[in-house]
């Protein structure tokens, strides 16, 4: 249960009763995901960059005069708030109260407070008076939609008719709080009510695969007459649907699969009394730390060399794309077929490759490559010996280093093994190994 604290100077938000017809020109700013505090990689300067996408949102509020704000939902990147992260968070909130802009905001799955605590980070910038955290309250299973007060609140109304209502992250029960919420909706008095935003922090069903706190076109649909905008978060990908629900997506880059999603950033709503649409939401990109995903595909590579040279080729390919400035996040996944030993291949040195090239932030090389099948077709009436001079000639052949000469190869692992099982001091086990190895290599030569 939140406390209700004295507010001081805190500017009241007055209900206002108007007709349609008299509903203002007035603009709003909708942006969601900012996880402030997030070190991503280890690194300060992510951190860093995080704090600046949000100060940039905050002053473009500013700049571009919006009658209000929204978030919907992970301002912070955690719980447990970086006492940095909060100074920035409050640096901007301190910046739009100055200029007169309620903030109106739900809580994430990321900063939700832990259930034995039951008072969250957000809802302390709520009590201090920097945001209105609005969501429903809950009373013998209906759900109650009060005004925000003291002590929080479902909704505010804004100068113009115009009001907002906020849910906060249920996860599973996502669907089942949005059909109560309708419920309420028709039991909650209106009256002068002439545009409605709705903002919670749920995802649309659809938009990616198997990602939980989700709705589906079904339950948003009861809200159709009932809301004229819907401002979601939790997904970082960014969607517009029918010119009503809208999620900005993330404006950093949380995760190296969000490069997908080049738009992001947050929506500016122009509402237009009379108009058809009655709103114009326009994404506007926030400038972001530059992150670049490549792949290579190592079939064919018969060699670490081989594979060292192809990254070389692909560096040279895609230079002009990356450049040397911004330094960016980079990552580059190898996949097919390895045709040799993975762990011959040595990812540190591709690594150092992409950063005398580009000089990155960060520089990630994941080898998600697949060893050759490891089954061996193999004769069960041959004798042991037969049987085991076959498998290991197969596992050779795996590797396409070893397969001209796999039945000589064979033949050396195999007087290796003898020795060492023989009790052979080491020092002959390693002669009898660098002899082999020097006669293949040898008529290797001399074969070229």
């Amino acid at each position: 249960m939140r406390t209700a604290l004295d507010l001081g100077d805190r500017a009241p938000i007055l209900p206002v009763h108007s007709q349609r017809r008299g509903l203002p020109s007035m603009r709003f700013i909708h942006a969601a995901d900012i996880h402030l505090g997030y070190q991503q990689y280890g690194s300060r300067e992510r951190f860093d960059d995080f704090s600046r996408a949000y100060l940039a949102i905050c002053d473009q509020a500013i700049q571009r005069h919006v009658s209000f704000m929204i978030l919907a939902g992970d301002l912070f990147e955690k719980r447990t708030v970086d006492p940095l992260a909060m100074r920035v968070a409050i640096e901007g909130l301190a910046r739009l109260r100055e200029a007169g802009i309620p903030v109106l905001a739900v809580e994430g799955n990321h900063e939700r407070a832990h259930y034995r605590d039951q008072y969250s980070w957000v809802d302390f910038l709520d009590a201090l008076g920097y945001v209105r955290l609005l969501n429903p309250r809950f009373d013998e299973g209906r759900m109650i939609l009060d005004p925000h007060g003291g002590a929080g609140g479902a909704f505010v109304d804004l100068p113009g008719g115009v009001r907002v209502y906020g849910i906060k992250y249920y996860g599973a029960a996502t669907g089942k709080v949005f059909r109560l919420f309708v419920d309420a909706l028709e039991r909650t008095d209106s009256t002068g009510v002439q545009y409605t935003v709705l903002t919670a922090h749920a995802g649309l069903e659809g938009q990616l695969p198997k990602y939980p706190g989700t709705l589906t076109t079904d339950d948003l649909g009861l809200l159709r007459g009932k809301v004229d905008y819907v401002a979601l978060g939790h997904i970082h990908k960014p969607c517009a649907i029918d010119g009503w629900i809208h999620n900005p997506g993330s404006p950093e880059t949380c995760t190296m699969d969000e490069v997908a999603w080049p738009e992001r950033g947050y929506f500016v709503v122009d509402v237009n009394p009379g108009g058809d649409p009655v709103h114009q939401a326009v994404l506007t990109p926030v400038s972001r730390r530059p992150f670049h995903r490549m792949y290579l595909e190592v079939d064919g590579y018969g060699s670490p060399q081989a594979v060292y040279d192809a990254v070389a080729g692909l560096i040279a390919k895609h230079d002009a794309i990356v450049g040397r400035k911004d330094r960016p996040v980079i990552e580059l996944i190898l996949g097919g077929v390895l045709p040799f030993n993975r762990f011959d291949l040595d990812l540190e040195h591709i690594e150092s490759m992409c950063e005398a090239a580009w000089r990155p932030l960060v520089t990630r090389v994941r080898n998600l490559s697949q060893p050759t099948d490891l089954a061996v077709d193999v004769d069960m009436e041959a004798s042991r010996p037969e049987l085991e001079h076959q498998i290991v000639r197969e596992l050779l052949e795996r590797d396409a280093r070893f397969r001209p000469a796999s039945e000589q190869w064979a033949d050396v692992v195999l007087n290796v093994k003898r020795l060492t099982l023989d009790g052979a001091p080491p020092e002959m086990v390693i002669d009898a190994l660098r002899q082999g190895r020097d006669e293949l290599l040898g008529m290797k030569g001399a074969e070229a």
